[in-house]
């Protein structure tokens, strides 16, 4: 049988070389200074090599202490990471989702908390559209792609369908008659490449009209889509995401051509916690309320 070394004298270990003090790793863990010394000697005796040089600022590691002390780091994460998972309430649901789809989802969440009042969403936003379940503490996520992606169970949301929209201000001075008065605006991206209007002009046949490289680019969609709400240009944005915005006049279309990319959303979760009441149950109320 391997004999490990003394776990708690590990963290304290950790926190000594975090702060490069006894004394302030002692006030960190709520211990005497003795108390953390005595570990740190026993560590050393296991080792049989010495883990901290004294200095008059301070201390320094070892040689062996700097190789020792990123395994540490990694294993007590690791351990920190796998317990959360394990001792999370099970009337949790630990939920990512896309900064652009929080406004569309939030409302359908809320919704779902009134009903169910003891199983509890924990909403994490990200510009992220995509999840690794296997390195991420999250029991489900909202994805977006072509596909929901490998190795998991999924429930299509509904499908990117892409159209200029711009604060209704914006066209008092500058009308929108025809695809091609856009070459008169300010086109806002939401993203770098800048591919959702060179798609949607070609789509138009407007590709030659206006250039699609001009105007700001944006990280997400969302932040794309609110400087068109504040009157900056005219953003490309998702049907479905600025229905809201469209249907109290915050935004309008001016046009009626939509672009469907193929891409959707998807709400996807693993199949280790398929088996979980809180996981189906939240999959079945949005097939029900928010799939389309």
């Amino acid at each position: 049988m391997r004999r490990l070394p003394p776990l708690n004298a590990l963290q304290i270990f950790e926190t000594v070389a975090r702060y490069r003090s006894f004394t302030r790793a002692a006030d960190h863990l709520c211990l005497t200074q003795g108390a953390v010394s005595r570990q740190i000697l026993a560590l050393e005796e296991y080792y049989r090599f010495a883990l901290f040089k004294r200095h008059a600022k301070g201390l320094t590691l070892t040689a062996e202490a700097e190789q020792l002390l990123p395994a540490v780091k990694e294993s007590f994460a690791r351990i920190e990471e796998v317990s959360l998972r394990l001792t999370r309430q099970r009337t949790d649901l630990a939920l990512k989702v896309p900064t652009c789809v929080m406004r569309w989802m939030l409302p359908k969440i809320m919704q779902f908390q009134t009903e169910y009042a003891d199983l509890h969403v924990q909403i994490t936003t990200t510009w992220q559209h995509d999840v690794d379940f296997e390195a991420e503490p999250f029991d489900a996520a909202i994805v977006y792609g072509m596909s929901p992606g490998a190795g998991v169970q999924s429930l299509p949301l509904f499908d990117e369908r892409l159209t200029p929209v711009c604060a209704p201000q914006l066209l008092n001075d500058k009308p929108l008659a025809h695809a091609a008065d856009l070459a008169r605006h300010t086109l806002l991206h939401p993203t770098r490449d800048h591919r959702d209007w060179t798609r949607w002009l070609e789509h138009v046949d407007a590709a030659r009209d206006v250039d699609a490289a001009r105007g700001p680019s944006f990280d997400t969609l969302d932040l794309a889509t609110n400087a068109a709400l504040q009157g900056f240009g005219v953003a490309i944005s998702d049907l479905v995401l600025i229905e809201e915005d469209v249907a109290a006049q915050r935004l309008v279309r001016p046009f009626d051509a939509v672009l469907t990319t193929g891409a959707r959303y998807y709400f996807v979760f693993p199949d280790s916690v398929a088996h979980q009441q809180k996981v189906e149950l939240f999959r079945a109320w949005l097939a029900t309320h928010g799939a389309s």
